[in-house]
């Protein structure tokens, strides 16, 4: 398995250089998103970070959005080693080409010895499992082709739900806009927590998901086939869970009766009004969890429950750990 060198051994390039692959067809957000993290973190701390998009043949990339990235930089120009490399995705037609035609796969294997960590965005995890950089090493990528890439590649541990994971100097991320919580996650571990949240702020993040938290949300999948007064409720329950989320005070505020709310809201999102909202109290949770040193208690109250005991034992349903697990786990 091609290695990768640890921070310590880099000498010919700054830690501050970033490198972001990209290849026709690419992933429009899976650029910009990580590109905007660096180079706010730029801004916040002038000097700590150069950002470099780069392509197989440099000049003009067309994105699968109908953008263009220009003035790309070479691949086989770029510095001997680098620092951060970073693969963003595409559709799979364009991440075939980029592999086969391409041979990004080759050249990440020949610059992975000089290079400090290596990354990925969705379906950028195939052109590092294409370079044997994910062999033996758990992994992720978008949920729709997590199947793929484990039939592709048994040698790698696919992890099916998680944003993004870390295994030593390998990152991986999920689908399209957990390409921001990676790079995130990158900058903190550079600048620290601090400087993360400033820029999670700055984006205007709704919540900042840590990478073991699930890529397809219970809220998400129940606005799929909810009516539109639903949705919204499913909105607003997911932005207040310290308030009072009883089905009847949910009853009232979509003007309903207690029972057939209770039975409109299961038949339209799938779950039960208490199951829903459990588990966005315990995304609260864990988003506080991630975020803050603060106690249990705090924490508990912080997220809608009325106890530590009772946020425990949410947790124990959903992830099948105390808080303090899910907090240490979380941060290796």
């Amino acid at each position: 398995m091609p290695t990768l060198t640890r921070k310590d051994e880099v000498t010919a390039v700054s830690a501050s250089d970033v490198v972001l692959v990209v290849f026709d067809g690419v992933e429009v957000i899976d650029v910009a998103g990580p590109a905007s993290v660096f180079s706010k973190a730029g801004q916040m701390r002038p000097g700590s970070y150069r950002l470099h998009i780069a392509s197989p043949a440099g000049g003009t990339v067309s994105t699968n959005g109908g953008l263009s990235f220009s003035g790309t930089s070479k691949l086989q120009q770029l510095p001997p080693s680098i620092d951060t490399l970073i693969v963003a995705g595409g559709d799979e037609p364009a991440v075939r080409a980029a592999i086969l035609e391409q041979h990004i796969g080759a050249w990440l294997r020949q610059v992975a010895p000089h290079t400090r960590r290596m990354a990925s965005v969705c379906s950028g995890a195939f052109a590092l499992a294409a370079a044997g950089l994910l062999d033996g090493r758990e992994a992720t990528t978008h949920w729709r082709v997590c199947d793929q890439l484990q039939a592709l590649r048994p040698q790698v541990r696919v992890q099916r739900d998680r944003i993004y994971v870390r295994d030593g100097p390998v990152w991986t991320s999920a689908g399209v806009t957990t390409g921001i919580e990676l790079a995130l996650a990158l900058v903190e571990d550079d600048l620290g927590h601090a400087v993360s949240m400033e820029i999670a702020r700055t984006l205007a993040l709704p919540m900042l998901r840590g990478g073991a938290q699930p890529q397809l949300t219970q809220a998400l999948q129940a606005q799929a086939s909810a009516s539109h007064r639903l949705r919204e409720l499913v909105a607003w329950i997911g932005t207040h869970p310290q308030d009072d989320l009883s089905v009847e005070a949910l009853a009232e505020r979509v003007q309903m009766s207690p029972r057939n709310f209770a039975r409109a809201f299961t038949a339209e999102t799938g779950c039960t009004p208490a199951r829903l909202v459990e588990q966005v109290r315990v995304a609260a949770a864990a988003q506080l969890l991630r975020q803050t040193r603060w106690p249990q208690d705090r924490i508990a109250s912080r997220s809608g429950f009325r106890s530590v005991d009772a946020l425990q034992r949410a947790f124990a349903r959903q992830h099948g750990l105390t808080p303090q697990a899910y907090r240490t786990h979380d941060e290796t």
